[in-house]
């Protein structure tokens, strides 16, 4: 490289992580190992189904990163300054995605085999590339827990799913029979919704479920667990709470949202809306199927009685 390049070259990555603490001499004879590259638009530079042994380093233009094909949309872009391939470059596997130039770029790479006579020239390159790879881990584990955490909440109303239900109740149960304590449930289902989306349509409906979690999620006890269960289904577990106390939660629930006229702070003016529940007690032996069939049953029953009511589960 000329010395315009090499000139550019440490401009560019003065603050790159893989260079710190490298004075300019031992840079000047690092980046001899470096070769500069121009990559038109759409070239692909890493791939699943090929051995990389290249790190990159990117001078001028950007690089799109995508997860299961070239055609899928981006999850990721990296600019000047940015490095790519530093995994599979140090553990000779296949690279994890698939990066491309979403644009005319410049890059530098380096290739694996020139490792140990960069050690030799400054062994703090080893160093820098441990703390690179860590913080990769450590990006991956936060996107992992990331992913977790949204795969239990409901994207509408921003409170837990059903499959975070089934995680709750194995928790709540089991907590329940050590202490020989009550557990109730609470199915409660949002009046008439179908027709509510019919009058005054579908983003009003959302509205709704978005305004009737909040307000429902206001009313309980902050050990206490809500669940959406689907479309205008909701569930509540109500640990250490008996079938009499937990109705009277319910009846709460009823009451803060048959109370109101309106939606409050809507453009134009939405109705309110009521619910109908029903509760039911946990028996030794209940699993989640068990419980969730109860309280459905009483569901059941508070609509066929007219809806806007709450009505128990009791044991024939």
């Amino acid at each position: 490289m000329d010395k315009f390049d090499l000139q550019r070259i440490k401009n560019t990555l003065n603050d790159c992580p893989l260079f710190q603490h490298i004075d300019d001499a031992k840079l000047q004879t690092i980046l001899a190992f470096f070769t500069l590259h121009t990559l038109e638009k759409g070239t692909l530079l890493l791939s699943p189904e090929q051995p990389n042994a290249y790190l990159y380093l990117i001078l001028e233009g950007q690089l799109s990163i995508h997860l299961s094909d070239v055609n899928t949309p981006p999850i990721s872009f990296l600019n000047s300054g940015d490095y790519v391939g530093e995994v599979s470059f140090i553990d000779h596997q296949h690279p994890s995605a698939y990066v491309l130039a979403s644009q005319k770029s410049t890059v530098v790479r380096l290739h694996r085999r020139n490792l140990p006579q960069i050690y030799d020239v400054s062994p703090i390159i080893h160093h820098n590339l441990l703390r690179i790879l860590c913080s990769r881990i450590r990006s991956g584990n936060n996107s992992l827990l990331h992913s977790e955490q949204n795969a239990h909440i409901d994207s509408l109303t921003g409170i837990p799913n059903r499959r975070w239900l089934e995680y709750a109740f194995q928790r709540e149960r089991q907590f329940c029979l050590d202490r020989n304590a009550p557990l109730s449930m609470i199915m409660l289902d949002v009046d008439h919704f179908k027709i509510y989306n019919d009058s005054h349509g579908h983003l009003a409906g959302d509205l709704v479920l978005q305004f009737a979690a909040l307000l429902l999620r206001e009313q309980l006890r902050p050990h206490d667990s809500m669940a959406r269960f689907g479309g205008e289904e909701f569930v509540v577990l109500l640990p250490g709470m008996t079938l009499i106390e937990a109705s009277h939660v319910a009846e709460r629930l009823r009451y803060c949202l048959a109370s109101l006229k309106q939606l409050p702070n809507t453009q134009p003016v939405l109705p309110s809306v009521t619910i109908s529940l029903g509760v039911a007690q946990l028996s030794a032996d209940d699993e989640l199927s068990d419980l969730l069939n109860k309280a459905d049953k009483a569901l059941y029953e508070a609509k066929q009685q007219g809806r806007n009511r709450v009505c128990l589960y009791q044991q024939k």
